[in-house]
C-alpha cells in the first residue's frame, strides 16, 4: 500500500513505490495498492489481509532518504505529535477494520524520511536515491523473489 500527496514532492514517495510495484509481475495473492491520502476509506484494502506492507512519508527529524520500519503500535505515541505528515489516518483505517473485527494479521510501515514537502512535483535527490532500496525492503517484507525486482524497474531515475 502506497501512501502519500505527489504534489507535496517527498510526501509522494509512497505512492511512487506503488507505481513502479504495479508494474511488477507478482504472485495472484499480493495485490498492490495506492492509497494516496489514505483516509478511512482505506480500511477496505487493509479488512483481513494477512500482510499488508505501507510505504509511506514521516518527518522523524533524521537524515532526508532514512528508511525507517514501523509497527502500528510504535506509532500510536506520536498520532498527535506531528510525526505523520498525514494526520495518521492509516491508524484510524487500521482502528476501523479492529472495531469491524477485520484487522490484518500483521501490518509493517516502510517509512522515508523527507528532505522537502513543498508544493510541487517529484521527489527531492536524497528521497529519489532512497526509492531502490524501500522497493528491495518492501519486496523482501512481501516475501518476494527477486526476479519480481526487474533491474528496470528499479531504476530511481525513471518517470514516477
Amino acid at each position: 500500500m502506497g501512501v502519500g500527496n505527489v504534489l507535496w514532492r517527498d510526501d509522494g514517495i509512497g505512492v511512487h513505490a506503488a507505481q513502479i510495484m504495479s508494474e511488477w509481475s507478482v504472485p495472484p495473492e499480493v495485490e498492490v495498492y495506492d492509497a494516496g491520502t489514505v483516509g478511512l476509506d482505506a480500511a477496505v484494502a487493509l479488512e483481513d489481509r494477512q500482510l499488508v506492507v505501507v510505504a509511506d512519508a514521516v518527518d522523524a527529524g533524521a537524515e532526508p532518504g532514512t528508511i525507517f520500519r514501523f509497527r502500528p503500535e510504535e506509532l500510536r505515541p506520536y498520532a498527535c505529535s506531528g510525526l505523520s505528515l498525514h494526520d495518521v489516518h492509516l491508524l484510524d483505517a487500521l482502528d476501523e477494520t479492529r472495531l469491524l473485527g477485520t484487522t490484518p494479521e500483521e501490518v509493517v510501515i516502510l517509512a522515508v524520511q523527507v528532505g522537502d514537502v513543498s508544493s510541487g512535483l517529484g521527489l527531492s535527490p536524497p528521497v529519489e536515491a532512497a526509492m531502490e532500496d524501500l522497493l528491495r525492503l518492501a519486496a523482501r517484507a512481501l516475501g518476494l523473489p527477486s526476479e519480481h525486482m526487474d533491474a528496470a524497474m528499479l531504476t530511481t531515475g525513471a518517470a514516477y
